[in-house]
């Protein structure tokens, strides 16, 4: 078992709020809905860490890390890392924050790969 339930429901309520906030933007802005979505995503994820940040103070039921790790690779992590340091919440566990920097690095590489590989391949350099 890779999630506990109430992980599930955080991560189920993430998508939900996410998806709903995008589709709110792209209705009452209308813009890109790629832009509605990054937004979105990230904004939930920080409040989530809020959630947890609040239930850490009282003691009460927690996300997981594994599900705050899943928020942060689908997207979440400008919101994750927004979180981190002005809330100051997981921000003083390197086991933490290694994971989050290596994810986001590796969102950042994705995204560099995937736009020299897009515009190579729309100017006709590309070679499969």
């Amino acid at each position: 078992m890779l999630l506990r339930t109430i992980d599930k429901q955080g991560l189920f309520a993430w998508m939900l709020l996410s998806g709903i906030l995008s589709g709110v933007l792209m209705i009452g802005f209308e813009w890109n809905g790629w832009v509605c979505a990054f937004l979105s995503i990230n904004i939930v994820t920080f409040v989530l860490m809020l959630v947890d940040k609040v239930q850490a103070v009282q003691s009460g039921r927690r996300l997981s890390e594994r599900s705050l790790y899943v928020m942060t690779l689908l997207g979440g992590s400008v919101g994750m890392l927004t979180a981190m340091y002005t809330l100051r919440h997981k921000n003083r566990k390197p086991s933490f924050q290694l994971v989050v920097w290596t994810l986001v690095l590796l969102q950042l590489g994705l995204i560099l790969y995937e736009s020299s590989f897009l515009t190579s391949f729309f100017y006709g350099k590309a070679s499969f």
